[in-house]
């Protein structure tokens, strides 16, 4: 999908289907069924209906612009543009041009899509010629389209929407962020708006909200493909696998070849299925070919199976195009100590050495890589990961902190952990918060052990026996130690409702 149908996405609903389930039903109630059903943006049921209403009466133009329309609504561009062309030109609609437009882009034709807009200045007309010229290549010409169409249209949900995940798409997620919220300002119920706020919240690392995002666009529009690709890919951020592994099922038959596989792709790495990881890329590999995401991905595969030289292939070009990526950094240097190029992977690691917020693990990387490249500065290397900059360890612990607080169970336990690692792995405040998120994400064996760590190092601190007890009530192990902690926490304190909401329901069990 090029970078134009991704911004037209939140049309897109599914697959079409052509089932004609019911077909010796009155095609008249079939038609008037399917008007309903597209009201309450059900597009699948509502292109079943229409595909029998369509046999009956195929030359209906009341059928042919709901038909229409509701192809629009799934992303169909060419089953849309069919019944548009097929209207007679007394019974086109007045939006009859807008819709050629969208159809055209949805067809990867942008020069058709301008040619129908004309001189068009409607809201909707601005943001499909914007669509339509970054579609031919022309960002600076779409840029200005954006802008002149925000300032014109300033409570167009659709119109914001779209500026927003082009800002989005350029780095700009501050810019991104202010559009997101105008959009939801002007429409909280927009399809388009709530798919941006979920990306762009993705970006910010507000996984809770672009979860809820998602979830609500979920809800509103049944089987919409990019709220339930979304929604799989925060969960997956999130290390929700069981979740995860439902929603892959959700979407095989309704999303994309693509998107199930690279999604079934990452649920196997993270349980470690490498070989798995690589056979799902590789059958996909064309599919796939223009997401850095995969390439990433299967470069890690075949890293872990004993293939670096073409991980190393695979990466070095993403680095050149995004010398600032992190991961592609960090990823192209395993693979280059992997294949035995250490000087290479300290090359590839050095801008670590000079970042004053760098973390310790990538620190330390960068000290292996230069020791077994004989390098003179592995001595200092070495030093700063092993003591990490006030700065570095502040930015671990405010990431620490907000994941917790957005719910991003994942990203809280990789903060705490990389603190862990860089200090004696004794404090009580970091070993509670880290079993809590583990206990989050269903790892209850881990979040026990941390659980007891931190009792360990504080026995009476009421959030740490709070924790313990919870999660030795839950996983009803040791439970009447868990319910003396949480009576112990609770009295220590009486004033935490989290805690004597806990203590009231472990008294319940």
């Amino acid at each position: 999908m090029n970078s134009v149908n991704r911004l037209l996405a939140p049309a897109i609903g599914g697959l079409m289907l052509a089932a004609l389930a019911g077909c010796g039903e009155d095609p008249a109630k079939r038609f008037a069924r399917a008007g309903q059903e597209f009201a309450h943006h059900d597009y699948l049921a509502a292109q079943a209906d229409l595909a029998a209403a369509l046999a009956a009466m195929p030359d209906d133009p009341r059928v042919l612009e709901l038909h229409a329309r509701n192809a629009l609504a799934m992303g169909d561009g060419v089953a849309a543009g069919a019944s548009l062309q097929k209207l007679p030109a007394n019974r086109r609609p007045a939006d009859f041009r807008l819709l050629v437009a969208e159809a055209a882009l949805l067809r990867e034709k942008p020069a058709e899509a301008l040619a129908a807009l004309g001189d068009d200045h409607s809201a909707s007309g601005q943001r499909l010629r914007a669509l339509a010229l970054l579609g031919k290549g022309d960002k600076d010409a779409a840029a200005r389209e954006f802008t002149a169409g925000v300032i014109a249209h300033p409570n167009d949900a659709r119109l914001l929407a779209a500026a927003a995940r082009y800002r989005l798409g350029e780095g700009d997620r501050i810019e991104a962020r202010v559009l997101v919220d105008k959009a939801l300002k002007a429409d909280g119920g927009s399809l388009d708006a709530m798919i941006a706020d979920g990306k762009v919240s993705t970006a910010e690392g507000d996984l809770s909200r672009a979860l809820a995002s998602y979830d609500k666009a979920a809800r509103a529009y049944p089987g919409n493909l990019p709220a339930l690709v979304g929604r799989a890919g925060v969960l997956g951020d999130l290390g929700r696998l069981d979740q995860l592994e439902q929603a892959i099922g959700a979407l095989k038959g309704v999303g994309s070849d693509a998107d199930v596989t690279y999604l079934s792709a990452r649920l196997a790495a993270a349980r470690g299925q490498w070989q798995k990881v690589r056979d799902l890329l590789q059958a996909a590999e064309g599919q796939l070919a223009e997401r850095d995401d995969a390439n990433v991905l299967y470069a890690q595969a075949l890293v872990a199976l004993g293939q670096p030289e073409q991980a190393r292939a695979r990466l070095a070009p993403l680095l050149l195009r995004h010398p600032e990526n992190l991961v592609v950094r960090r990823e192209l240097a395993k693979a280059q100590m992997a294949g035995g190029d250490n000087a290479g992977a300290v090359v590839t690691l050095r801008p670590f050495a000079t970042s004053r917020t760098a973390l310790p693990d990538d620190l330390r990387l960068l000290a292996k890589a230069a020791k077994d490249a004989g390098d003179v500065d592995i001595a200092s290397f070495d030093a700063r990961a092993r003591f990490p900059s006030p700065r570095a360890m502040g930015a671990l612990l405010a990431n620490g902190d907000i994941a917790m607080r957005q719910g991003n169970w994942a990203n809280a336990v990789d903060a705490y952990e990389r603190i862990l690692a860089a200090t004696d792995g004794r404090n009580a405040m970091v070993l509670n918060n880290i079993a809590w998120a583990e206990g989050q994400l269903g790892n209850f064996d881990k979040a026990i052990g941390y659980g007891e760590r931190a009792f360990k190092e504080a026995p009476g601190n009421a959030s740490v026996m709070d924790t313990l007890g919870w999660l030795l009530v839950q996983q009803g192990r040791d439970r009447a130690r868990g319910v003396q902690l949480l009576r112990d926490a609770a009295a220590k304190a009486p004033q935490n409702p989290t805690i004597q909401r806990h203590y009231a329901e472990a008294r319940k069990g």
